[in-house]
């Protein structure tokens, strides 16, 4: 009976531990956009979407960078170096996203995609407009016949 007892009382521990460092989180992500908020354009939670994960994170963009941290991380990317970027309904593996859109920023060599809350959307489409990079027509070279 004890065994139980145990058992019992060491899952309503984790589960008090796992929903009190949720609520943290929460905040914590609050707190990085209020520290942002003065110097940004526009400022915003979002989730980092890679591979399988969806990361919770902040997101700003000042008139240079686009950042975006979490407890565990935090990231920039120079808007310089953003070729493209895409307002969609579904991410780049095709899962659709219920309850908002995907920011996709794309790079020379990589691809970044945001999942927005839908009331943010048109806040950001303001501030990032979507844009595409020139399409280079690449033709093979002509062959010149010896004569």
């Amino acid at each position: 009976m004890f065994v139980w007892a145990s058992i019992a009382g060491v899952l309503v521990v984790a589960f008090l531990g796992w929903n009190l460092y949720r609520r943290f989180g929460a905040d914590h992500i609050a707190k990085l956009n209020d520290g942002r908020r003065a110097t940004s354009r526009m400022v915003s939670r979002g989730e980092l979407v890679d591979g399988n994960r969806h990361l919770a994170v902040a997101m700003a963009v000042t008139e240079s960078t686009f950042f975006y941290e979490n407890t565990d991380m935090q990231a920039s990317l120079d808007l310089e170096w953003i070729r493209e970027i895409e307002y969609d309904t579904s991410l780049a593996t095709g899962a659709p996203v219920h309850g908002g859109r995907v920011l996709r920023l794309r790079t020379d060599s990589q691809v970044f995609e945001f999942v927005l809350p839908a009331d943010d959307v048109s806040k950001w489409y303001l501030m990032l407009p979507p844009r595409q990079a020139a399409r280079r027509d690449f033709t093979a070279p002509q062959t010149v016949a010896a004569t």
